[in-house]
């Protein structure tokens, strides 16, 4: 049974004059001697991840798996930090992103280049595959033809991972998903997770907010959601405080 840890707590923002909003969730699951990451992170969060395993008296080094979701640059971004790290990627997912053009949105171009590069550190998998003891992969495509969910034996309750197949707490609530390359494929993936949590009275990490769970029929929050922010409004004030509460 693993232990849980939420490095950073994905944030379910959007942005049409920045581009893609990656604040995406990044977890650690810790059993014995095996230290896993759900997804790398996007490059912004290289300080968090570091003070993140500081607090548990741990570096980049004694990572020991890092799951991938999807092949999306909020997701996989970091994944070269990890030196003792081997990668778990979806087969289906890497063909996919392998023959996309350069400048395809979301989709890191070298980071795929490297894990096609990579023989050694890099394994592929597929659905239903338990890639790890206790993590099993669930096929959950439509934000992305490969995308992979996990299923986590953990101590108090299971955790379903979901990454972008499940962003936030609208999606899982309503079954209504954005930004997908297949909606039909999306909404059944999600239905497929929702399912599983019922059956499981389990917990679900979606992509871009804090952990949730099914209160009856509805998805909601086992954590209160919020974002730190510093805005320049002028020349004469400096820093005001934005967040998101």
């Amino acid at each position: 049974m693993y232990e849980l840890h939420s490095l950073v707590d994905g944030f379910p923002g959007k942005s049409s004059s920045h581009g893609a909003f990656g604040w995406s969730s990044l977890w650690l699951l810790h059993q014995g001697d095996r230290r896993v990451l759900i997804d790398a992170g996007p490059p912004a969060y290289i300080p968090l991840i570091h003070e993140g395993l500081a607090d548990l008296g741990l570096d980049t080094g004694d990572i020991t798996d890092v799951v991938v979701t999807h092949l999306h640059w909020d997701h996989v971004g970091n994944f070269t930090m990890y030196p003792n790290a081997t990668t778990w990627v979806g087969e289906e997912e890497l063909a996919w992103a392998s023959t996309q053009p350069a400048g395809t949105k979301f989709i890191p171009d070298l980071h795929i280049q490297e894990l096609l590069r990579r023989h050694e550190g890099v394994e592929r998998m597929r659905d239903g595959q338990e890639i790890l003891p206790g993590i099993t992969a669930i096929a959950s495509p439509g934000h992305t033809p490969g995308h992979l969910a996990f299923h986590v034996e953990a101590a108090e309750r299971s955790h379903v991972f979901a990454g972008d197949a499940v962003k936030n707490v609208f999606e899982l609530n309503t079954l209504v998903v954005d930004s997908t390359m297949d909606a039909d494929a999306s909404r059944a993936s999600v239905d497929r997770l929702r399912s599983l949590l019922r059956d499981t009275s389990g917990v679900l990490v979606p992509g871009h907010d804090v952990a949730l769970a099914l209160d009856g029929a509805d998805a909601v929050r086992l954590a209160e959601q919020s974002s730190r922010i510093g805005f320049f409004a002028d020349g004469v004030r400096g820093e005001v405080d934005r967040s998101i509460r």
